[in-house]
């Protein structure tokens, strides 16, 4: 049912004319105008109510249109224009606006106030002679909004160390809690809060440790993690050496060194894991770190310099003979990228080394430096000095005050650069076409080799380091690509050979020069 309601705008004076004219027609007609027998000139009938679209789920910011619904007007009057308002709940909350014309579609752009709430629109349409219609039609359906949905959640940090952890009979351990930190690399003391990540093992005792790289790498992309766990009263800890692609990626040591200019290298490049082994001592006792959550709630690490010592570390091998000169060059750009073991004490029950465990050297800005053979079979160990350097460390619980673990490590802090000739490796020269004959290479007279691509490794004990650790001896992973190169030249006298183990395994040192 509707009903006729004046708009008061004021009219045309030809609608006027027009009203004068319909009106003498009333009069005449016994005072009743009528375009029929069944409706009242320019009565406004709703045929159909407005109806409203909208994204789907439609959320803030989103845009509601409504129709301007279906109307009729009896005698075929004109519209003359529409009001539109736009309710919440049944509440007015936009309008009404006058729009002229036809009945029209028109928008709203939801707000954040209008998450959950009900909104439709609401139309009158008019006209000259009947006024406008009453009540507002409001749209036949309704839209709620939602809340926008969450932000997605950030990618995930690459992986920065990744491994197994394993009891005392190699079997893994599942569920020990392991986490990552950065390992400070002071010459005072230092502190450190929160790990960077902390993770449950699996089944099978794998981890996965992930971080960024923000403010964690020096000015070459190089940091040094420390890795440490927890298996009920028993203590895990290892040291790893990253560097960050500037892409996304954390490499290994070994990765990092690959160059770039010879993808197609045979050079085995393999993740490297981190395994982690029982360190010995125990946690109620106070040794090694503890990092199982909530045992040491709150925890801050100190790391302290208790002293530093310089000690010959092995840094490769010169092996020629017989009419062949070679030389080793290390440290080539001023720099020595060293990886040496660590060896570590926890909670005094005796110091552990383990070949798995390398940290990354501080690079020193020594001139680059090499030796060469004075003489035909010519075969040495080459030594080079760095600073080694004993630092204590502890957890200590901020909610109690309790300290809970204390361990040491015996880690490389720099390169300060010479070379020496050091154990004589002699006894392998006559090696080169027997035991190594499946890696030998043949060159001719007055040819040369050179290499600078590949890190060297020394399989056996690199370095003697004291700090009242009573002689511990450090095994060592040094040099890098583009920073250790070997040359050879060969005389005009024979046929020579190039053979050994070099790079079989992969890594390793043993080159023999000759024939």
């Amino acid at each position: 049912m509707s009903r006729r309601a004046s708009r008061g705008r004021p009219a045309s004076l030809l609608t006027a004319a027009l009203g004068i004219a319909v009106l003498a027609a009333v009069l005449l007609a016994g005072g009743r105008a009528r375009a029929g027998t069944d409706c009242r000139y320019g009565e406004i009938t709703l045929a159909s109510r407005p109806i409203l679209s909208a994204p789907s789920p439609t959320r803030p910011g989103d845009v509601v249109t409504s129709t301007g619904g279906g109307w009729s007007t009896c005698g075929g009057e004109a519209f003359t224009g529409f009001y539109k308002e736009w309710l919440r709940d049944g509440a007015v909350i936009a309008g009404p606006d006058w729009v002229d014309g036809v009945p029209d579609s028109f928008t709203y752009t939801v707000q954040q106030a209008d998450v959950g709430h009900e909104l439709r629109s609401a139309v009158s349409a008019c006209d000259e002679d009947y006024g406008c219609y009453l009540p507002y039609a409001q749209s036949s359906n309704s839209v709620i909004p939602l809340n926008p949905p969450p932000p997605p959640p950030p990618p995930a940090p690459p992986i920065a160390v990744q491994g197994h952890v394993h009891d005392s009979s190699g079997a893994p351990v599942a569920g020990a809690t392991v986490a990552l930190y950065v390992d400070l690399d002071t010459g005072g003391s230092a502190e450190q809060g929160a790990p960077l990540d902390r993770v449950t093992t699996n089944g099978d005792g794998f981890y996965a440790l992930r971080t960024s790289a923000n403010g964690l790498t020096d000015e070459a992309g190089w940091a040094n993690f420390a890795v440490e766990g927890t298996a009920g009263d028993v203590p895990y800890y290892a040291v790893a050496t990253r560097k960050w692609d500037g892409s996304g990626a954390w490499l290994g040591a070994d990765q990092a060194d690959v160059p770039v200019t010879d993808p197609g290298s045979a050079y085995p490049v393999l993740p490297e894991d981190v395994d982690l082994d029982p360190q010995g001592g125990s946690i109620a006792g106070g040794g090694g770190p503890d990092v199982e959550s909530p045992a040491c709630w709150l925890a801050q690490d100190r790391t302290t310099l208790v002293a530093t010592e310089i000690d010959a570390t092995v840094i490769g091998e010169l092996h020629a003979a017989q009419n062949a000169t070679g030389t080793f060059t290390y440290g080539q750009g001023s720099h020595a990228d060293s990886n040496i073991s660590v060896g570590t004490n926890l909670g005094g029950s005796g110091w552990h080394v383990s070949a798995g465990l390398f940290k990354h050297v501080t690079r020193g800005e020594s001139a680059a430096v090499s030796e060469t053979n004075p003489s035909e079979d010519w075969a040495h160990r080459l030594l080079s000095s760095f600073v080694y350097a004993k630092y204590g460390h502890e957890r200590r619980s901020d909610w109690d005050g309790r300290v809970c673990s204390t361990w040491f490590t015996l880690e490389p802090k720099e390169w300060w650069g010479g070379i020496w000739p050091g154990a004589d490796e002699s006894r392998y020269l006559h090696q080169c076409l027997t035991t190594y004959r499946a890696y030998e290479n043949h060159f001719g007279p007055n040819t040369t080799f050179a290499r600078s691509n590949y890190k060297l490794r020394s399989w056996a004990a690199a370095v003697s380091v004291d700090l009242g650790t009573g002689g511990l001896l450090l095994y060592a992973r040094s040099g890098a690509s583009q920073r250790v190169g070997y040359h050879y030249r060969f005389g005009s006298a024979r046929d020579h050979y190039l053979c050994g183990n070099d790079n079989k395994p992969a890594k390793s040192t043993r080159v023999l020069a000759g024939g």
